[in-house]
């Protein structure tokens, strides 16, 4: 190392010097503290490495100096014996010299062989490493020979013994601090194998060196023999010569000796040159023996990470096999559950004694009056049944005997028809012979018998020869005439008895006939009670259920009464306070039960600057303060002069504790009120309000504080805070117990009246289930409870409610449980709903979102959580049960919910859903089965046909069995929620006329949330067309004219801004009427409403014919809010086309001359407070009516742009809307063809 010499500075001052040396040092300081530890540490490790080499250096320097030393004063001393002795004498003088050089060079040998013996004991000890590394390497992994067979992309190991001395590169803590995997330990092993083989190959070029080394350093030794034994002989030569002394041997020997002294020379630069090259090779070894060595780390550092893996490996073994005892564990702990739970039982039974004794057993008497009621009716009807099925039984034994002699008649009339054909053949064969003998002989039976009275004359007149044949001619016209007549009376009769038989079948055809139609009857009436008695029997059950589950509820409400509401720990009150006199806690004051004592204490106040130049001049003013609390007398301060007056006034006032002072407590507050005397009168000039609710929430019943006195003088509005006044309240006996039984009462009261309410629903629903059509089916939707739901502030528990909104029907909300992040709501609404098609396409593709609410937050358009439930088991006739999750606004997990969803008869699809529609023709096409026909003479007595006496029986039943429904559904009031909790009807917003708007309900501080179930609805229409009816009102439907069904679409964005009522309608839709929905806006950040700050909310009007523009506008203005924000308006409305007018409008709107385009306009509005500004049209978006009939595909639910009202070019964001109007186009088009075609 060089040193370079400098001026010297010190002489100057020692002022100086010692300001720059601490200069010095503190630039050093500021230097070493910017570089990296790591960095300075290696540089202060070469600095030390160099000191060491240097003073080793310095070391030999002093030997070689003091060997010259010695030489010199040898060579002096050689000199001197020499000018004083002869010259054979400095022979023996170059003898030494050269005796010293060669002690010199055995020196160097000697160290050379050390050398060269340390270094190869150096080379035997990394061998040996290598060798252990190698036995280490092949410990680790068994498989290292085998090939992988695919490719891995890693680089394959290469064999080698000095893999295990390379240094792995990088940082060593991020190796140590994360856990390494085996496959970076394989990496990690890979690489140091590299290393380790590069290592090795530089070893084995070391040994090649080592051994070039060492056979040069033979030839040296031989060198030095043979040179050796030349200066033997040279010395022997010159003794030789010496013993001649003669001037040339001297010469010769100078010769030599500087010979030898170049040949010295030449070795020592070659000596040199192999130290250099022996220190070289040092450095290199040393080098790697660093290299090895940290490469031994590194491998001792990997078997350390895998020990500790496979010690990471054992543990969790063990932990397996802990697991198997934790499952034994778990196998008791579900025992001791078992125990819990029948413990539980017994608990229950005694929560059920204690129900009875807080609650009292009236209801029960009344459900058991009921159930003993219901059994006597169960078993009158089960005697009606039994005596119904004796006169069946009866009727049916008459009935068979009936049927025999009917069948027995029948046999008898068919013998006596045999009979009658019979005789009626012989009398047609007499007939056509008297017929033929009239015919052949021109003789009549007249004529015959005058004949035959003539001859029965003359034969009498004839002689007695003559009456013998007379007689005989006689008898056989007798005999004729006698069978004649009786053919006739057998003829006669046996028409009479054919009358008989026919009037007697008729007779009882009619008995037939009436007794089946009795028998129907009264099958039916069997099968009626026979339902009756079942749908009774379930009633009784579901009844039974319902005092099941309400016994449940009770003991859950208990429960929750119980452990639900957080009970606040009550410390201990000090003995002394230090803001209370002795006076007043000495003060006793006797209080009786159910009192208390609250202190008021207004200590000082302190006014500002601008107050104290209200007073003026008078800077000393008089002001005493007057104290209002809940219902006592008004309490007066002392008058006190000064800036800071000292009143030290305290109000003691003795209350009773019941839930008019809570309610106070909590929500009321306290006014003190700072008047200034001024002569004999005064004048209030500033008040303050004490909120008291932490008094009985927290702070162990003592409250103390400053409060801000506000200017309440004209004079002094313009001085805004007065001042402040110190002041402390405490309760004597603090309330914190009583404010929780408070929390209590009202969650125990919640829960009796939706089991109130639920008790009298549940009869009235059982009353209308025998009024129910049989298309009609009901479903019941059960809210059962809430679990873990968190209010948005941790703070307090929240007072949960839950709202829904099912199918068209309006939305239902629960009851508020207060105080309880666990409410056990056990809400249940029944829809009665007709089983079509549109009901089931909702139940297929919308889902139930139940929104919880929060009544204590003061936000109103924020619900706690929402739950939804989708619909489609509903659709296959299955009962939707079980928790689902809910989740807050910002899309987090926010507790569970328990619902139930279940159908009250099984739920069958609709045929046109299930059948084909070559089915649906086959069946409406199928004819009626005829009545049986009846014989001829049945419309001449006048009787009904059978026909149409059953029809008449069918059409009796239907209208006294089958009731439909009514005609005319209630109406139910919009209902909205207060801050309280308690609800309160809210009613329709007056339309406004065009775009001028005063205020909008929407910003009303009630609490309003609208669902997104937008459905598409018709309403009846008045008599004239031009009325509309939104859907967002109520509505009523007159028999005359029943609702309309129209398809539904739902929408399930997230609901978030208005509270909307609707009732049940059907879903169809008339082919004139239009539909114009607007369902949701968007508005980006180039809009121009979001720059302006005379607009605060957004409406949207529609421009559709001729009709007024307050119909066709949303009925609610909302919030500008934040560019890109989703604004719900769930606007829709129906335009009726009845009339010829709006027809005629219609055929302009879509003719040549028109651009047949439906426009929706934005429109901002001003600030409530700003009534002199008026509404801005800020952007406008079309629907092409021409297009939507061309393609003949109405808009439903699609998303539109928004244009820019002064630059249509610009965007400036979407509508979602809902036209349609293809089927009154159709319609119109088809009236207009018909009408050419009779004018044609």
């Amino acid at each position: 190392m060089d040193f370079i010499p400098a001026r010297d500075t010190s002489a100057t001052s020692g002022l100086d010097q010692s300001q720059g040396q601490a200069k010095r040092l503190s630039n050093e300081r500021q230097m070493i503290a910017k570089l990296d530890p790591a960095e300075l540490q290696d540089r202060y490790l070469r600095l030390y490495d160099d000191n060491l080499v240097l003073k080793q250096h310095a070391r030999k320097q002093e030997d070689k100096i003091k060997r010259l030393a010695t030489k010199l004063t040898k060579v002096v001393e050689d000199k001197r014996k020499s000018e004083a002795t002869p010259l054979g004498v400095k022979v023996a003088g170059r003898g030494t010299e050269t005796e010293n050089l060669l002690d010199e060079y055995r020196n160097k040998i000697s160290e050379l062989r050390d050398q060269n013996k340390l270094l190869k004991q150096r080379v035997v000890l990394s061998q040996q490493q290598l060798q252990a590394a190698q036995q280490m390497k092949k410990s680790q992994t068994l498989y290292d020979n085998v090939s992988s067979r695919i490719d891995t992309g890693q680089s394959k190991r290469i064999p080698s013994p000095l893999l295990h001395n390379i240094r792995v590169i990088g940082p060593r803590d991020s190796a140590r601090n994360t856990g390494t995997t085996p496959r970076l330990n394989t990496g990690l092993l890979e690489d140091a194998r590299v290393a380790n083989k590069q290592l090795e190959e530089s070893l084995e070029k070391a040994h090649q060196q080592l051994s070039t080394y060492e056979q040069q350093i033979e030839s040296l030794r031989q060198q030095l023999q043979q040179r050796d034994g030349e200066y033997e002989q040279n010395l022997l030569r010159l003794r030789g010569q010496a013993t001649g002394g003669d001037s040339r041997t001297n010469l010769q020997e100078n010769i030599d000796m500087i010979r030898l002294q170049r040949d010295l020379r030449d070795k020592s630069d070659e000596l040199r040159r192999l130290q250099t090259q022996s220190t070289n090779f040092e450095s290199q070894n040393r080098s790697l023996q660093v290299t090895n060595a940290e490469l031994l780390k590194e491998i001792d550092r990997l078997d350390r990470q895998i020990k500790d893996e496979q010690q990471r490996t054992v543990q969790l073994r063990t932990e397996l096999r802990n697991g198997s005892r934790s499952n034994s564990v778990v196998y008791e702990l579900q025992a001791q559950i078992e125990d819990f739970r029948r413990e539980c039982e017994l608990l229950k039974e005694a929560n059920t004694k204690l129900v009875s004794s807080a609650f009292s057993g009236d209801r029960d008497r009344e459900f058991r009056e009921k159930e003993r009621a219901l059994k006597l009716q169960i078993a009158q009807l089960e005697a009606a049944m039994k005596a119904d099925l004796g006169e069946r039984g009866t009727l049916l034994d008459r009935l068979t005997l009936e049927k025999d002699s009917n069948k027995r008649t029948d046999d008898e009339h068919r013998a006596m028809h045999l009979k009658y054909l019979e005789m009626k053949e012989k009398y047609d064969d007499l007939a056509e012979k008297m017929k033929f003998f009239e015919r052949e002989s021109d003789i009549n039976m007249k004529e015959i018998e005058e004949a035959l009275i003539i001859l029965r004359q003359r034969k009498q007149r004839q002689e007695p020869n003559f009456e013998f044949l007379q007689k005989v001619d006689d008898e056989k016209g007798k005999n004729l005439n006698r069978r004649l007549l009786e053919l006739e009376s057998q003829l006669a009769e046996t028409a009479n008895e054919l009358e008989k038989t026919r009037n007697l079948l008729f007779m009882q055809y009619k008995i037939n006939r009436d007794y089946k139609l009795e028998v129907d009857c009264v099958q039916r009436k069997l099968d009626e009670n026979q339902s009756e008695f079942q749908s009774r029997i379930l009633e009784s059950g579901q009844l039974l259920d319902i005092r099941a589950e309400r016994i449940q509820k009770l003991e859950k409400a208990l429960k929750d009464v119980a452990y639900g509401t957080r009970q606040y720990r009550v410390q201990e009150q000090p003995a002394v306070d230090g803001n209370l006199t002795n006076d007043l806690i000495e003060d006793a004051v006797e209080l009786e039960r159910g009192q208390n004592l609250i202190e008021v204490h207004i200590s000082r106040a302190s006014f500002n600057e601008r107050a104290l130049e209200y007073f003026g001049k008078n800077t000393d003013p008089s002001t005493f303060c007057s104290l209002e609390f809940f219902e006592h007398e008004l309490q007066m301060t002392p008058i006190v002069k000064g800036r800071t007056p000292e009143y030290d006034f305290t109000a003691q006032y003795i209350v009773n504790v019941d839930d008019f002072l809570l309610y106070y407590l909590q929500k009321e507050y306290t006014v003190i009120e700072l008047h200034q005397t001024v002569g004999q009168s005064f004048q209030t000039i500033a008040r303050c309000k004490l909120s008291l609710k932490q008094l009985i929430e927290g702070n162990q019943g003592r409250l103390h504080g400053t409060a801000k006195l506000i200017a309440s003088h004209q004079d002094t509005i313009d001085i805004g805070t007065f001042g402040v006044v110190e002041y402390w309240v405490r309760l004597r006996v603090p309330m914190e117990q009583a404010f929780r039984l408070l929390k209590e009462k009202m969650k125990a009261q919640g829960y009796l009246v939706t089991t109130s309410r639920q008790s009298t629903k549940t009869a009235d629903d059982i009353d209308q289930h025998r009024e129910m059509d049989p298309n009609m089916n009901e479903l019941t939707i059960a809210i059962l409870s809430c679990s873990n739901v968190k209010a948005s502030s941790p703070d307090h528990q929240p007072d949960l409610y839950c709202i829904y909104k099912f199918y068209d029907f309006a939305d239902h909300d629960t009851i508020t449980i207060p105080s309880s992040n666990n409410p056990n709501l056990d809400d249940r609404a029944q829809y009665p709903v007709p089983m079509d098609a549109d009901l089931d396409r909702y139940l297929k593709q919308a889902q139930l979102t139940v929104f919880v609410f929060d009544d204590r937050d003061q936000k109103d358009d924020r619900y706690v959580a929402r739950a939804d439930i989708p619909l489609i088991p509903l659709s296959h006739d299955n009962q939707i049960r079980g928790t689902f999750d809910m989740h807050n606004d910002r899309g987090e997990n926010n507790g569970t919910m328990d619902v139930t969803l279940k159908w009250t008869y099984s739920y069958t699809p609709p045929s046109s859903a299930t059948r084909t529609p070559a089915q649906r023709l086959k069946s409406g096409s199928s004819v009626p089965r005829e009545p049986l026909a009846l014989l001829p003479d049945e419309s001449i007595s006048g009787h009904k046909t059978l026909a149409e006496k059953q029809k008449e029986m069918n059409i009796k039943l239907k209208s006294r069995d089958v009731l439909g429904p009514d005609s005319e559904p209630r109406t139910k009031p919009d209902l909205s929620r207060n801050s309280s909790g308690s609800r309160s009807p809210t009613f329709a917003q007056q339309p406004r006329n065009g775009h001028q708007r005063t205020s909008s309900n929407a910003s009303s501080h009630s609490k309003q949330v609208s669902f997104d179930n937008r459905i598409d609805r018709a309403q009846p229409h008045p008599q004239n067309g031009d009325h509309l009816t939104p859907s967002e009102t109520s509505r009523t439907v007159s028999p005359d004219n029943p609702p309309i069904p129209t398809t539904r679409y739902v929408d399930e964005s997230d609901p978030d801004i208005v509270y909307q009522g609707s009732t049940p309608i059907n879903s169809k839709k008339l082919d004139d009427t239009v539909t114009i929905g607007v369902h949701e806006l968007v508005l980006n950040d180039k809009c121009s409403v979001f720059a302006d700050d005379n607009c605060e909310k957004v409406f949207v009007s529609v421009e559709f014919l001729n009709y007024p523009a307050e119909d066709l506008e949303t009925p609610y203005a909302l919030p500008k809010g934040e560019p890109k924000q989703r604004h719900s308006f769930n606007f829709q409305t129906d335009c009726s086309v009845r009339d010829q007018a709006k027809k005629k409008l219609l055929t302009d709107f879509i003719g040549p001359q028109s651009d047949g385009e439906i426009k929706f306009v934005v429109v901002a509005e001003p600030p409530d407070d700003q009534l002199t500004l008026d509404c801005v049209d800020i952007g406008y978006a079309t629907v092409n009516a021409k297009q939507l009939l061309q393609n003949e595909k109405d808009l439903i639910e699609k998303d539109i742009d928004v244009h820019d009202m002064e630059d249509p070019t610009e965007i400036v964001g979407q509508m979602n809307v809902t036209v349609s109007i293809v089927q009154a186009l159709k319609k119109l088009k088809q009236q207009e063809q018909t009408t050419r075609r009779m004018q044609n």
